[in-house]
């Protein structure tokens, strides 16, 4: 006996047997699967999908499958194991009834809108939602909203510093809605975004609230900023009064514009630890709106 018709005798599956114990409908659920699985990547300014890595990272996997099907089937002793069953990708969204109302609710603040697109039009409804990286006070809040008639808002009081304290955290949409509704919902922030719906930075929540620097100089205020571990990057304003025209103008300028004895007036949140400063050339005024609704923002922070 050679030694051909030895590995002969050992072999007691053939390719062709081998490559049948996984069937097609298995390889194919097991591609869509794979492809239907976003490829972690690491924090960046937007979510990027793996499909170019995706694909033959499923013919691999396949091929794997099979493999190890042949062998444990091959193998002495060895029984044949059940495939398991692959498991659904989780709901990006939850919905409930109340009354006449779908209450919706978002599980997966970091999911492609396509997922919410696709989970609404399961429910019979063209709604569009779309989560925007928002500043402390904001994120879980609806920022926007487009073609909702019909669609009611969630408030909650104490949420945010905004409408009285009033924040819209949810949408009820009436069950029989037809119509077609865009809604934009803040969510907090990745490493290395930056916000792109904010509140004051001296809101509630925010980064700057009860840190007291509106009215002092910009040199003041940038030592203030420091101690907090806060970087800043500036606004040139001045208000009408302070232009020959009478209109007031915004300008994005560098530090090396902004001399150190100008003033601040109003702050707003860029990204995590990082705040937009507006100053002005004289000391803002204490009488006007802008300076009330300071005082109400930091009303919490007094002694």
């Amino acid at each position: 006996m050679n030694h051909d018709d030895l590995i002969r005798r050992l072999a007691t599956t053939t390719d062709e047997e081998a490559a049948g114990m996984v069937s097609t409908q298995t390889k194919s659920d097991l591609v869509d699967h794979i492809m239907s699985t976003a490829v972690e990547s690491a924090p960046a300014r937007r979510r990027r999908r793996g499909f170019a890595i995706g694909v033959p990272l499923a013919v691999a996997a396949v091929g794997a499958a099979a493999v190890v099907v042949a062998a444990s089937a091959g193998s002495p002793g060895s029984s044949r194991q059940p495939v398991r069953p692959l498991k659904a990708e989780p709901a990006a969204l939850s919905f409930s009834t109340q009354g006449k109302y779908l209450v919706v609710k978002v599980k997966d603040p970091l999911a492609d809108p396509a997922r919410y697109k696709k989970e609404f039009a399961a429910h019979g409804m063209n709604i569009h939602l779309t989560l925007v990286p928002a500043s402390p006070s904001v994120a879980g809040t609806v920022v926007e909203t487009d073609g909702a008639n019909g669609i009611e808002m969630i408030n909650r009081k104490g949420k945010c510093f905004a409408g009285g304290g009033a924040c819209p955290v949810g949408a009820k949409i009436p069950i029989n809605f037809h119509g077609f509704a865009n809604i934009t919902f803040g969510r907090a922030a990745r490493p290395g975004e930056q916000y792109v719906s904010t509140n004051s930075a001296f809101a509630p929540g925010e980064i700057l609230h009860c840190v007291d620097i509106r009215g002092r100089t910009v040199d003041e205020a940038l030592a203030i900023l420091r101690r907090h571990k806060v970087t800043a990057s500036f606004v040139h304003f001045e208000p009408p009064g302070n232009r020959p025209n009478g209109g007031g103008k915004a300008d994005n300028v560098g530090r090396d514009k902004i001399p150190g004895n100008w003033y601040v007036n109003m702050a707003d949140p860029l990204a995590p630890g990082q705040v937009t400063l507006w100053v002005q050339s004289t000391r803002p005024a204490t009488d006007g709106s802008p300076e009330a609704y300071y005082q109400r923002m930091m009303a919490d922070c007094r002694p």
